[in-house]
């Protein structure tokens, strides 16, 4: 796959330094950008070195200056090729689609040729076509109500402001009347998000876009959007067509740091915790299965919490219900040190067993070099119908996700 030069591509847990062969794009100027905004996010998403960063269990992208870090998944020891970045740049890109957290399409795929674009070229061209296909029904139109000094009684006069701003001039009347335009709420987050991504794009094709949807919101009002106007919203028949541009939009808000000295070190970071990644990955695919017609799974539920001892909760990673059985599966992406998982984890899921009413608990993992051992029962004459399970997946049928990995899980786990 061909990337550009301004795009790097590391792994999880992996170290980027300053002035590396392998990595020269990476500058002083980057790493002073990233060492602030890593800082203000509490070392969220990577740790700060000398001259270097180390990045967390948090996958994604960072756009930073002029290059964009994609920060890609991996648990095995294979080489770091260009290959295995290309298999796991696809295994993220389909993890984030199946997870429902980017959308792509066939204008997507035909535009960008998913293989050679970057992660966040794809949250920018989604963003862009949801917002283009807003505009094409057109933009939502709402009374508001404002205040004005004119020369003719339009609405309501407010007397108190009429007589201080209209003692002089005695033609005008200071009013309060409704207008009927776009300068609502909807329109002003999409608006504020085009006008960030107008300061990150180095894409050609996506700053003609950006510019021709910035002329249709003429007369929108900039605001600073903060994280409550999203807790806010809400949908009607007429505005739910709004739905995905404004998740898009509050994802691109949310993420982005600006430089507030005015500089030209923004930052945005669109990152996930791949240990949630991978949970929801794992649900999404057995849920799957669970919706063909003549199932072979009863039921799936995702992060079941329920109260456990005064204000703590117990939260199972996901509960599967085969043949009136429950079966506990709690997902971990990392990669064992040997097939022999931690002393807690195993205490964990005996209580699991045991508070949720299942005969069995599967300790999860991505496959490495181990393989699945038996089922084991709990060593306790009044639990020993209780047994916990080491399993390794395998979530690639070659080098693409298996699609089928729902049923893979189920013959090799659940079935019988």
């Amino acid at each position: 796959m061909s990337k550009s030069k301004n795009i790097i591509q590391v792994f999880e847990h992996q170290t980027l330094k300053i002035g590396t062969e392998q990595y020269p794009s990476f500058k002083e100027a980057h790493f002073n950008a990233l060492e602030k905004y890593g800082y203000r996010t509490k070392e969220k998403y990577f740790s700060v070195g000398n001259k270097r960063i180390k990045f967390s269990n948090y996958v994604g992208v960072i756009q930073v200056r002029n290059i964009t870090i994609e920060i890609l998944p991996k648990v095995d020891n294979t080489t770091e090729t260009e290959s295995t970045k290309d298999k796991w740049h696809s295994a993220l890109v389909e993890m984030l689609r199946v997870c429902k957290l980017i959308k792509l399409n066939e204008v997507s795929n035909a535009r960008l040729k998913i293989k050679s674009a970057s992660i966040l070229d794809l949250y920018y061209d989604s963003f862009l076509t949801e917002v283009e296909t807003v505009f094409k029904h057109g933009l939502r139109k709402s009374y508001r109500t404002i205040d004005e000094n004119l020369h003719k009684v339009k609405g309501k006069i407010l007397f108190t402001r009429h007589i201080q701003k209209n003692l002089i001039h005695k033609e005008r009347f200071y009013v309060e009347h409704k207008i009927f335009d776009a300068d609502n709420k909807l329109n002003q987050i999409l608006l504020k998000a085009l006008l960030i991504l107008k300061t990150m794009i180095h894409n050609s094709n996506h700053n003609i876009r950006i510019n021709r949807l910035l002329l249709s919101f003429e007369g929108v009002s900039e605001c600073n959007v903060t994280e409550k106007w999203f807790d806010r919203l809400k949908y009607d028949r007429n505005t739910e067509r709004y739905k995905q541009a404004i998740t898009l939009a509050k994802l691109i808000i949310l993420k982005y740091s600006p430089d507030l000295k005015g500089g030209k070190e923004n930052v945005l970071a669109i990152m996930f915790d791949m240990n949630t990644l991978f949970e929801n990955y794992i649900y999404r695919k057995l849920k799957a299965l669970q919706m063909k017609q003549g199932s072979l799974i009863d039921h799936v539920i995702e992060q079941k919490k329920e109260s456990f001892w005064e204000s703590n909760n117990l939260r199972a990673d996901i509960l599967v219900k085969v043949a009136d059985n429950w079966v506990v599966i709690d997902t971990k992406w990392k990669a064992l040190n040997g097939n022999t998982p931690s002393s807690s984890d195993i205490k964990q899921m005996f209580v699991y067993n045991l508070h949720y009413d299942a005969n069995h608990s599967i300790l999860l993992y991505p496959k490495t070099t181990f393989e699945t051992i038996e089922k084991k029962p709990f060593k306790h004459n009044d639990f020993n119908m209780f047994s916990c399970q080491v399993a390794f997946v395998d979530i690639f049928d070659n080098d693409n996700l298996d699609k089928e990995l729902g049923l893979k899980i189920y013959n090799s786990l659940l079935k019988g």
